[in-house]
């Protein structure tokens, strides 16, 4: 699917009906836009994508998080830093 719209004189442009509901973008929503080469690629933001990330997630993980925040001091010695 291919449209062409037009950008105003505020930078703006404007989904048409069409793309929104192809897309499942709604008022509101938030959309990203990337660049690849000379084009702009616009896609929904989806956060409900980080809704099962838990089951990716080791056991333990906060355990290791909190760790890893607490242990900066090694870290920043072994690297030189302090």
């Amino acid at each position: 699917m291919s449209e062409t719209t037009v950008v105003t004189r505020g930078s703006q442009i404007t989904l048409t009906k069409a793309i929104r509901e192809k897309t499942g973008i709604r008022e509101g929503d938030t959309v990203t836009l990337n660049v690849a080469g000379g084009n702009v690629i616009v896609a929904k933001r989806d956060p409900s994508v980080f809704d099962n990330l838990k089951r990716f997630l080791p056991d333990n993980f906060e355990e290791i998080l909190k760790k890893t925040r607490t242990d900066d001091r090694k870290r920043l010695k072994r690297l030189g830093i302090i």
